[in-house]
This record gives C-alpha cells, structure tokens and sequence, in this order.
C-alpha cells in the first residue's frame, strides 16, 4: 500500500497524522511540513484513522498511543498488516503489545530533530524541499 520513497521522488513523502489533540497534532503538521514532507492527512479519532487508512494516501503514520483516552492497538495491528511504516508517538510511558516491540516510539514532547531522525528511520531519508523546487 505505502509506496517506496526515493532520493528522486518528485514529491515529499506523505505523512499521516493521527492525533487527538488538535494543538498538538497541529505542531506536528507544522513542523512535519517545515522538514520537508507532506502531511496528506489528520485524524483526531479511531474512525477517522480508519477511514484515512482507507484512503491509501500515505508513506508513513505517526500514530498517537492514546486516542481520546483509550488505549486501542488496532490501528496498529491494521499497519502492520499494510506493512505500512508508522511510528508511536506519545506523551505517556506505556508498554507497547509484544507484538508492536519493533515500532519506534517518540516520546512528547520532542525536538524537531527527534522528529526528523524519526521521518528518515520511517521513509528511508529526508527531503528537502528545495529538491522539490528544482525537479519541478
């Protein structure tokens, strides 16, 4: 489903947003979009993060652990079975499902490095958007 992004690629790489919290997931979009990517989406809840799931539009998920106050890993296990890179990202110390051992965690709040290293660990590197400007 998740396209493979190269050095080349015409456009940034796509990232999904799913994040309850409408300050915090703004912050992200904000500073996703200052490192060069593309946010092609925001959910703030299970259903909407389904329904963009759905849509395919996407390179990677940052994921929030905690939506709306419940622990649910079911999007999660539907990325994993996408086999779509994603990242947890979240402000609480929990311990992920066995079977999510290998997804990075990036714990709020973090640096706009941290969140970068993050991007290049989930779509193989970093855009630069002034690539963009001369391939166009």
């Amino acid at each position: 489903m998740a396209s493979a992004c190269s050095p080349f690629s015409r456009s940034p790489p796509r990232i999904l947003i799913v994040e309850d919290e409408l300050f915090i997931a703004l912050l992200i979009e904000e500073t996703v979009r200052h490192l060069g990517y593309r946010v092609c989406g925001l959910a703030d809840n299970v259903a909407k993060a389904h329904i963009e799931l759905s849509k395919g539009r996407f390179d990677a998920v940052l994921l929030d652990l905690n939506i709306n106050g419940k622990y649910g890993p079911e999007l999660a296990d539907r990325l994993a079975r996408l086999k779509v890179p994603f990242a947890f990202i979240t402000g609480f110390d929990y311990l992920v499902e066995p079977r999510h051992a290998l997804v990075p965690v990036l714990q709020k709040p973090f640096t706009p490095a941290q969140l970068s290293a993050l991007l290049i660990g989930l779509v193989g590197h970093h855009f630069d958007r002034r690539q963009s400007e001369v391939l166009s």
